[in-house]
């Protein structure tokens, strides 16, 4: 039989202990016999040769058998040794196999898996057994799969490349394989070592993920930089500019080019706006103190072509990771329109928007520090406010763009009256106020009164119109009336309403009588904010009187005031009040349905119904919602429209053009009368007055007194009555208090009168005895 590798013929097996000892037995045998044959002995001596040639046969063959047995059992020895050296080296590569931390696998050419470590076992959640009777296949994702022949292939050449495996629970984890053929009990086998790359590939993706973000925050902070609307210039710690960015570069007329490189203090000059001080650069403070460092004093920036430009600045020192300055940062923006628009705005909220002219705020800024000077000078000054008069009128007339014509032309003439150190200041509406500073006495505040009342004798040209006004000027002065802003401008208002008493057109001083008169006025003011909680207003009613039957036609509702603290005050003393504080509103709105409600009430007492009238202030007239609430009251009351009479002024008549009419209107529509009254003391245009829906014109009790007096009363009252009924109008005559005023107005055809020649104004419970005796 052909022996496919060497035999090994030192070793000793019981085959060839065998045929040794039969070989040498045969040969002895031959020997022995032939030998025996060739000598001729005699029996005797021959049986004993043979017993000798047996005995040392046994011998020789012993000592053969014994060297043989010896020579095998040394033999057999060192095959033990070497095969406990084989196991202890097998138990140390398992060991080795099994503690080392990556995976190692053993695996057969066709892809079988023949052997796994621990390190495997644990990993993919398989044990051992199932790990070798798997395909390596089988530990590959499904798309990798189809590369396991070129692996196969490949690996007993050598091969290390990264995938990842499944687990048995289906976990997928990255590896980093090496792969290697070798040989196992003469079959070809490929060792592969296998190592969890898992925080690895974190660690990688987390590094990738850092860079990105690194690489993501400069590129945002460098489209920052070069998107935002601020300047910004970085340098180094020795002021070396390192980086402009675009809006840098427009700021200062230096290109990113040209600046790189330059000292800062050459790019970036900077100077006070005001002063053109220049002054110290930010980034060396903020180098010098290590904080950021903001400059407040108003700063502007020369830029290369030597344009100042309004900035707003701030430079703040960058540091490393030791903490250690490494340059600084600055940033600066534009501010030429803001600056220019906050100057602006403070102008506006320090003038007046239509004279230009200071305003309250800083005329009192002006008083205050005039006084200061004044106290510390010991000299006088003077506080001078003016009013002027029946603005309101010529407003409402010729209308609010005419008026604020006038109001600038009015601040022009006043400021040419007075000197350049003086203050001319808009209080508001027709207000004004003039501050004298440092004058020797009353007098040169005289004078300059004198000249403004003078500069308002000239009309005033507002669109080829010439335009008449007047002022009333209050004064006070420092130190007689007052030491503070407040109460010098207080002390000059309470003047300024003397001189509107005096007849308006006048120059009054501030007396300490004139403070007690404001004072009463305040109480008084005071008293009539409690007088409607109080119930003090009670109603009067004046008669009117047909003329010819002298029957009682209808009544004036007259209010009266019975003051807890000021006793009976007359209309003529609260009313004007009520109608600057807006307390008219509210007592206005009592007068209305006490009337009405007292009209109805006498009606249901059986007397005969009469023509209630009511008289209307300007503030009601001007309220919006006024006609619902005069339907409201007529619905709470149930009185029949037609007995309420509405009185409104003839300067109110006149007053906003068509909405005037629109209202007339709306109040006839629902069936209410309207009487003109005081008619005569306004400026009443014929065809304005003929397109009104008015029923009754009231002839001014001015007019009445001025009968048989020689002043061309009665001339006036005859013609009024004339147009009157030329506009198929009642008449009333109001004030009539002798028999001649009656007579006249009888002749001339008049309607109605009322006044103390028939009856005066009376509470409640008298008219109905006047209502009582006059139907007898």
């Amino acid at each position: 039989m052909p022996h496919n590798g060497k035999r090994n013929l030192s070793k000793v097996t019981p085959l060839r202990i065998t045929i040794l000892y039969g070989v040498v037995g045969l040969l002895w045998i031959l020997f022995s016999d032939h030998l025996l044959v060739l000598i001729d002995l005699d029996s005797q001596t021959l049986l004993g040769l043979s017993t000798f040639k047996g005995g040392l046969f046994v011998l020789l063959t012993a000592i053969l058998l014994y060297f043989l047995i010896q020579f095998g059992y040394n033999s057999l020895q060192e095959s033990e040794k070497a095969l406990i050296r084989d196991r202890v080296n097998l138990e140390r590569y398992r060991l080795l196999a099994d503690e080392v931390l990556d995976i190692i696998l053993f695996i057969s050419p066709d892809g079988q898996i023949i052997d796994a470590n621990e390190a495997a076992v644990k990993r993919y959640g398989y044990t051992r057994q199932e790990l070798t009777n798997m395909p390596v296949s089988k530990l590959r994702l499904p798309e990798d799969q189809v590369t396991v022949p070129h692996f196969l292939h490949n690996a007993p050449q050598g091969m290390q490349f990264e995938l990842r495996h499944v687990c048995k629970d289906g976990s997928v984890f990255p590896i980093d394989i090496s792969s290697k053929g070798a040989t196992s009990n003469g079959k070809p086998i490929i060792i592969s070592l296998i190592r969890d790359i898992s925080q690895r590939k974190i660690a990688e993706d987390e590094r990738v993920k850092a860079e990105a973000e690194v690489w993501l925050e400069k590129e945002r902070a460098q489209v920052t930089l070069e998107s935002i609307a601020d300047a910004v210039i970085a340098t180094d710690v020795q002021s070396v500019i390192e980086y402009m960015n675009p809006v840098a570069e427009a700021l200062t007329g230096w290109s990113k080019a040209e600046g790189i490189g330059l000292s800062l203090e050459k790019v970036f000059n900077i100077v006070n706006e005001e002063t053109g001080k220049a002054l110290e650069s930010p980034v060396v403070r903020s180098l010098r103190e290590g904080r950021v460092i903001c400059i407040a004093s108003n700063p502007a920036l020369i830029n290369k072509d030597g344009i100042a430009l309004a900035i707003e600045d701030s430079a703040a020192p960058i540091r490393d990771r030791d903490n250690t300055i490494i340059g600084a940062v600055l940033v600066f923006r534009d501010v030429s329109y803001k600056r220019n628009h906050m100057k602006e705005l403070t102008h506006q909220a320090q003038h007046d928007a239509l004279t230009g002219l200071p305003n309250r705020l800083l005329f009192y800024e002006h008083l205050k520090q005039a006084l200061a000077q004044a106290k510390r000078k010991q000299n006088k000054l003077a506080v001078m406010f003016l009013d002027l008069d029946r603005f309101k009128l010529i407003n409402d007339t010729m209308g609010h763009n005419l008026g604020d014509q006038l109001l600038k032309n009015v601040a022009g003439r006043i400021r040419q009256t007075v000197r350049g150190g003086d203050t001319v200041a808009r209080q508001g509406g027709d207000e004004f106020l003039v501050l004298l500073p440092e004058i020797n006495d009353e007098l040169e505040a005289a004078l300059v009164s004198d000249r403004i009342l003078g500069v308002f004798e000239q009309p005033i040209i507002i669109e080829d119109k010439e335009v008449y006004i007047s002022t009333s000027i209050g004064i006070s002065l420092y130190p007689n009336d007052g030491g503070d802003p407040e109460s010098l401008v207080k002390q000059a208002d309470t003047a300024m309403y003397y001189a509107k008493e005096k007849g308006r057109n006048n120059c009054q001083f501030f007396t300490e009588g004139l403070n007690i008169k404001a004072n009463q006025r305040l109480l008084t003011e005071n008293s009539l904010r409690k007088a409607l909680i109080r119930k003090e207003f009670i109603l009067y009613y004046q008669p009117q009187v047909d003329l010819k039957s002298g029957k009682i036609v209808g009544l004036e509702a007259l209010i009266r005031w019975n003051s807890v603290e000021l006793g009976l005050v007359s209309p003529a003393t609260f009313i004007n009040i009520a109608e600057e504080t807006g307390l008219i509103l509210p007592i206005g709105e009592w007068v209305l349905r006490t009337a009405c409600a007292q009209n109805k009430k006498w009606q249901n007492q059986g007397f005969a119904p009469l023509r209630m009238s009511v008289n209307i202030s300007a503030r009601q007239f001007q309220e919006p919602s006024f006609i619902k609430l005069v339907k409201q009251i007529l619905e709470e009351t149930n009185l029949d429209p037609r007995w309420l009479e509405l009185e409104i002024t003839e300067s109110i008549a006149m007053e906003k053009g068509e909405p005037t009419l629109e209202m007339l209107n709306s109040f006839k529509k629902l069936g209410v009368r309207i009487s003109i009254d005081d008619f005569g003391t306004g400026f009443s245009s014929l065809n304005y007055l003929s397109r009104m829906p008015i029923d009754t014109l009231k002839i001014d009790q001015s007019f009445i007194q001025d009968i048989s007096k020689g002043e061309n009363g009665e001339e006036v009252v005859t013609a009024i009555i004339q147009l009157a009924k030329n506009l198929r109008l009642k008449v009333i005559a109001e004030g009539v208090e002798t028999n001649t005023q009656r007579t006249f107005l009888e002749d001339k055809l008049c309607d109605e009168m009322q006044g103390y020649l028939f009856c005066k104004a009376v509470p409640s419970e008298e008219a109905e005895r006047l209502f009582v005796r006059t139907s007898n």
